[in-house]
């Protein structure tokens, strides 16, 4: 059964920083695929041998500081050293921005599993990937301001936010052979990360809790990343909160990179971050394969209709974000229903989510009479007949021409996005449209491939289909 809860409205600085995968020699894969614990692995390799970081973000749901700041690491450019990203550990309770779903799972890195745990195999595979690193890093969201001392009930030696979090200030790494002064280089870390802080309410504060004491104060830190993989694979990891309460979801992407940066400096890393243009994430449209034969993709908030058994799979979401994209489709199946055959009987929506952000909606309605159900359309000579919201494909040097809709209506016209020479008329079927009569700057992204055909209804949107341009076939 479905756990739900309303999700926060999104507001950044201007906005959130826009994922993209530029890194040198990058490769993401995926694990346990179409499941709601689908997990994503990005290794960066650099030019030159080195160090290798690991990165965890989004072990806890509701801390987005945490699994958005790695997206925005996946860009890097690496000279040497490398990268291991996950940026969405726990992607179900981030779905739901809760910060856990079947227990806590920063405290299940333990030598024994529980039985029948859903987290289990993720964090078995974690466990795995902490034997490929160097240094381990485990990023957060929390409360406060932490500092040394009390100043007031946000900023004192109990709160967690902003603060870089060790489990030991010396130990010898017996992977790296040498001793590591791990107080020593988080200080130092700090320091140069706060000069690059303005604001100086929204310094880090570093916190030794000494895990691996036996009378240590923290001990259920014994059970977390951290000290897994300090303890059993002898590196040095770090805990990286940054708060809670810092103004927008920016600032604290913001700040755990800069603290990231130091981190990958301190441990001879040599790269370039080139800090990207900000954007909140966006709804492009929602692809569907209809009864195992017809692709439709229908925009956000937006109806499509169906007859009732009809089978629809949603194989795609399109987004300005290429991950951490979800499909949950009303009172059926689990959190994320990318993949899954869905057999069409009564009303149901489909909540599109980027993280735990909502950024759309699909309405899953049956058929009305005045209903638009097919549009028919003649391809270089062959007549075809796509769905509404279809799309039909051409190559370079071919052409289509729309001939009409079932059923037929009066007063219905058809408007094609991007023709460069208008007839004079309102309606643009039963005319030859070739691939240089579009202007790409209607098309997609503008790079003439994806253009958009709308149909009115007494001039009411009423349907459309898009047009794919492909390279000429040899």
């Amino acid at each position: 059964m479905k756990t739900r809860k309303k999700t926060l409205p999104f507001f950044c600085l201007p906005a959130i920083y826009l994922l993209c995968f530029t890194g040198l020699h990058a490769a993401s894969e995926i694990y346990f695929k179409d499941t709601d614990h689908q997990l994503e692995v990005i290794r960066i390799n650099g030019k030159n041998p080195g160090t290798t970081i690991l990165i965890f973000g989004g072990i806890h749901g509701d801390e987005p500081g945490g699994h958005f700041a790695p997206e925005i690491l996946s860009g890097i450019q690496l000279a040497k050293g490398n990268l291991i990203i996950v940026p969405r550990v726990n992607f179900p309770s981030i779905i739901l921005n809760r910060r856990e779903i079947y227990g806590d799972m920063n405290r299940k890195f333990i030598p024994q599993k529980k039985p029948n745990d859903p987290d289990s195999e993720v964090v078995e595979l974690l466990k795995n990937l902490m034997k490929e690193a160097d240094v381990f890093v485990n990023l957060h969201d929390a409360f406060g301001f932490h500092r040394e001392t009390y100043i007031s009930s946000k900023y004192n030696q109990t709160q967690y936010g902003q603060s870089l979090i060790i489990d030991s200030a010396n130990f010898f790494s017996t992977k790296l052979n040498r001793q590591i002064p791990l107080a020593v280089i988080g200080k130092r870390i700090l320091e140069r990360a706060n000069s690059q802080i303005e604001n100086k309410n929204h310094h880090f504060g570093f916190w030794d809790h000494d895990s691996i004491a036996k009378q240590t104060k923290f001990p259920e830190m014994k059970k977390s990343a951290t000290y897994y993989a300090l303890t059993t694979y002898s590196i040095p990891a770090f805990g990286l909160e940054t708060s809670k309460e810092l103004p927008t979801l920016a600032h604290k992407v913001r700040y755990q990179l800069i603290v990231l940066k130091e981190i990958m400096l301190e441990f001879g890393l040599e790269f370039t971050l080139t800090e990207p243009e900000l954007r909140e994430p966006l709804l492009y449209w929602v692809e569907f394969l209809k009864n195992g034969r017809d692709v439709i993709r229908v925009n956000g908030n937006t109806n499509l209709r169906l007859n009732p058994k009809d089978t629809v799979i949603i194989t795609s979401v399109f987004s300005n974000y290429k991950a951490g994209l979800s499909a949950d489709i009303s009172r059926w199946g689990s959190l994320s229903d990318l993949n899954k055959a869905f057999v069409f009987s009564s009303s149901a929506d489909i909540v599109i989510k980027k993280n735990h952000i909502e950024i759309g909606k699909i309405f899953l309605r049956e058929f009305k009479k005045d209903s638009i159900r097919e549009i028919e359309a003649d391809v270089n000579g062959v007549t075809k007949t796509i769905p509404n919201w279809g799309k039909i494909d051409i190559e370079m040097g071919q052409y289509f021409k729309i001939r009409g809709t079932q059923p037929r209506f009066n007063g219905l016209y058809f408007d094609v996005r991007g023709i460069s020479k208008r007839t004079g008329k309102k309606d643009d079927s039963n005319i030859e449209i070739r691939p240089e009569n579009l202007l790409p700057t209607y098309s997609f992204n503008g790079n003439g491939t994806i253009y958009f055909v709308k149909i009115y209804l007494s001039n009411t949107l009423a349907g459309g289909f898009q047009v794919e341009i492909k390279p000429k076939t040899r």
